[in-house]
């Protein structure tokens, strides 16, 4: 939802508890439209779905994986990479409590055949718009299942065997987080192992989609950003996945940003904030930004100190995982876990603080160097009060000046509407993925959400559209 607007979580509230996006704000998607590009989607994520959060509003034509033109290509590719000794995952072949499905997130071939395609029809058609696309790739999530290439790309033999061994399954993740089990040094490595694989596989699948389109003498006008909505914890932290916390292990993601004729190539080691794309993408388009309340005030703040300082947030908490060891061990009388988390980077140093979710009181502040320390292992906090002070001012007068987001009844009745018409087999999918509590513990299905969608793309509110470009970057 940041990524799609340029505003901070507080200010579009969408997270946990508010599974949408509200209506009123305007997407990259809907901006763009509104000024002649033709919109695509493809979706790897069932939590995209249209019929789920409203993410994708803006968007002309939206493919997903689990539809039926797709749906068996990803299947049969996800089954083509598992392996028969294979039993860490919930997919995974050897694994005694394994799922029926194996998903539908393992797409990146399925992504690159329908993006191809649909730039083959747009030349067949002979259409003149300039496009604006987004392409969700899944191959990190969890469950993860790299192919064995990927395996040996990054891995002896040993550390493979052990991490087809090592249980990581959601459940056994949560454990670890809370405390309820322990895995050793050699399985923590093994599992980082696995997760490298994921990349290997996942730089195969975009390098030969971005080949495909030099090959169509269509990348070098257009505008390619590859970036993520986060990174992951491996049990670094005592924890496991993305929800608890603002570590650099979930805030320090890719961001590549290429345009030929603008940019040339360079490695910026200053820290940026993918709260930027949304601007940096209109900026290098030469569209105007959406002239609304949120962004004219959003990103004058965010452009204001941007050039010091970093901010960061987290406003959801994992109900979730508290809930299914809660089941397992009845001792967990509280969850740890249900923080806030905000920061702010500025030079060498990063402010982290945590806040009760229920109460918003403090609960610690955290000062790194994450420079000299980039796994934010040694907190500075005590040590260096005055520099604490000065990070903990400079974090609140940055939060000062973002717009905070305002309950509307109409965007609240349409996320519970939209959680409950959502049918099993999504609730089975998005389960696996650790998204939503499905207490029946049913075997995955298919979702329901047919084929190709259709998005609402009437932009609520349309920028002025600039005049005297006859070639218009992608």
């Amino acid at each position: 939802a940041s990524l799609f607007t340029g505003l901070a979580p507080s200010t579009h509230g969408a997270g946990f508890d508010h599974r949408w996006l509200d209506n009123d704000n305007v997407t990259l998607a809907e901006h763009l439209g509104a000024n002649g590009y033709q919109t695509y989607a493809f979706s790897a994520n069932p939590n995209l779905s249209p019929k789920r959060v409203n993410l994708l509003q803006g968007f002309e034509q939206i493919e997903l994986s689990w539809g039926r033109r797709w749906r068996g290509t990803v299947v049969q590719h996800t089954r083509d990479k598992l392996l028969p000794r294979d039993a860490s995952t919930e997919i995974s072949p050897a694994n005694p409590e394994r799922q029926k499905s194996v998903g539908f997130y393992n797409a990146g071939l399925a992504t690159h055949e329908a993006f191809t395609g649909f730039l083959d029809r747009r030349a067949n058609r002979g259409e003149n718009r300039p496009f604006f696309a987004y392409l969700s790739y899944m191959e990190a999530h969890k469950p993860r299942v790299p192919s064995m290439r990927a395996r040996r790309a990054v891995a002896d033999k040993p550390t493979i065997k052990l991490g087809l061994q090592t249980d990581l399954t959601f459940k056994t993740q949560l454990l670890y987080s809370y405390g309820k089990t322990e895995l050793t040094d050699e399985e923590l490595s093994a599992v980082r192992a696995v997760y490298d694989a994921t990349l290997v596989d996942l730089d195969g699948v975009t390098a030969d989609l971005l080949a495909d389109l030099e090959a169509r003498g269509v990348l070098d006008n257009t505008i390619v950003v590859f970036t993520s909505d986060h990174g992951e914890q491996l049990g670094e932290h005592q924890q496991f996945g993305h929800r608890s916390g603002v570590y650099n292990q979930l805030l320090h993601v890719p961001l590549v940003i290429a345009y030929p004729p603008k940019l040339r190539p360079g490695r910026v080691s200053t820290p940026v904030s993918n709260l930027d794309v949304f601007s940096t993408v209109l900026g290098l388009a030469g569209v105007e930004p959406p002239d609304t309340d949120h962004h004219r005030g959003n990103l004058a703040a965010i452009k204001d100190l941007a050039l010091q300082s970093v901010f960061s947030e987290s406003i959801s908490i994992d109900r979730l995982g508290f809930k299914k060891v809660k089941k397992l061990y009845e001792d967990l009388v509280a969850d740890a876990y249900a923080n806030k988390y905000r920061a702010v980077i500025h030079g060498d140093h990063k402010l982290i603080e945590t806040l009760d979710f229920h109460s918003d009181e403090l609960v610690r502040t955290e000062l790194y160097d994450v420079v000299a320390d980039p796994q934010e292992t040694r907190d500075l906090s005590e040590l260096e009060p005055a520099k604490t002070l000065e990070m903990t001012e400079l974090l609140k007068a940055k939060r000062a000046q973002l717009r905070q987001w305002v309950r509307n009844a109409d965007d609240v009745a349409a996320a519970r509407q939209a959680d409950a018409n959502m049918s099993a087999g999504a609730k089975s999918e998005l389960e696996m993925l650790g998204y939503v509590q499905d207490d029946d513990e049913q075997d995955a299905a298919e979702p329901k959400d047919g084929g190709e969608a259709k998005a609402d793309n009437r932009p609520r509110r349309r920028g002025k559209r600039k005049e005297g470009r006859r070639r218009r970057p992608q």
